[in-house]
């Protein structure tokens, strides 16, 4: 009888102390805002856009990659100008890159069409950095988003061949 009561007291015990651990739900600008006695004020300005990023999980792995790129390819249209977007680190497609100052352009800019025709709603852009015109697709966050694109291209366009590939590229996040 001992041996079941001390038991449930060590339950008990082990319950109270997970509970005291328990994360708090406020973000770390609501923490910051707050006045603690001897440590000072902090105020912080900012847009509410950011206060929506800040604490949201970003789900990863295979199944969160096919989601995103279904997303990317489900909704109509390019990506239009009304929208806002977040600047961040993350990877692109890169479909061509040529030097040929006659043939390089068209080259680019044929590539683009014919992209943006099966994928209307990926991101393409055409950019010259001198000596090169490239064209890049997509916004991707992580690799495996980029890979599994890039799986998805090189079926539709084997013509492209090996020159398709994923590059660290500075990507636009929309937000909502």
């Amino acid at each position: 009888m001992d041996m079941i009561k001390s038991l449930y007291l060590l339950f008990g015990l082990f319950v109270f102390s997970l509970s005291s651990f328990a994360q708090n739900n406020t973000s770390i600008i609501d923490d910051l805002n707050r006045t603690k006695p001897g440590q000072g004020n902090i105020t912080i300005y900012q847009d509410d856009a950011i206060s929506k990023l800040l604490g949201t999980k970003i789900v990863s792995g295979v199944a969160a990659s096919a989601n995103y790129f279904a997303q990317q390819l489900s909704t109509t249209g390019t990506a239009s100008s009304s929208r806002n977007f977040v600047r961040a680190k993350g990877f692109r497609i890169q479909v061509y890159s040529g030097n040929n100052q006659r043939l390089s352009k068209n080259e680019a800019e044929s590539r683009r069409n014919t992209i943006r025709s099966t994928f209307p709603a990926m991101d393409v852009t055409v950019a010259y950095n001198s000596p090169n015109w490239r064209v890049r697709a997509g916004h991707f966050q992580t690799r495996e988003q980029a890979d599994q694109a890039l799986e998805q291209m090189r079926i539709h366009f084997p013509s492209f061949g090996r020159e398709m590939y994923v590059v660290n590229d500075e990507i636009r996040i929309p937000v909502e």
